[in-house]
């Protein structure tokens, strides 16, 4: 007959217990820090969706009052005198102010093409305080 010891049938040791919870904890952790990341992103992705859809927006609205006041006047969406291209302007880079963070949008004329740019402040993913995220499309009306 065998006699076996009462303590290697008592379950798990104290120490045994401490390695269970920091392998437990490391990976919780490790949870944290994919979610703050996938947080980070998502943001930043919506950000430039809005980016599209208001440049897509003030290209449709040029479309919409004729693409050929833009051969006529060198800023049609600038110092132009159409006040309706002018207040189109204004509504635009008003919403670029109220949806993205520290928003600006400019446009750039260049022979028959349109430059729409669209940057912002993306402090989740800025390295320094002032660098700027940007959206740039060139399109022809």
């Amino acid at each position: 007959m065998t006699i076996r010891s009462r303590s290697s049938s008592r379950g798990f040791s104290l120490l045994e217990v401490l390695v269970a919870i920091l392998v437990l904890s490391i990976g919780l952790l490790g949870l944290a820090a994919m979610q703050a990341f996938s947080l980070k992103a998502n943001q930043s992705a919506n950000f430039r969706t809005q980016a599209t859809a208001l440049a897509n927006m003030i290209v449709e609205r040029m479309r919409a009052h004729g693409g050929g006041a833009l051969n006529t006047t060198v800023a049609y969406y600038g110092t132009g005198s159409d006040t309706r291209a002018q207040q189109d302007l204004q509504d635009w880079q008003a919403a670029i102010a109220a949806q993205l963070p520290d928003g600006v949008g400019t446009l750039v004329f260049s022979g028959g093409s349109i430059g729409v740019n669209i940057t912002w402040t993306d402090a989740r993913w800025a390295i320094a305080a002032d660098q700027k995220t940007a959206f740039v499309l060139t399109t022809t009306l």
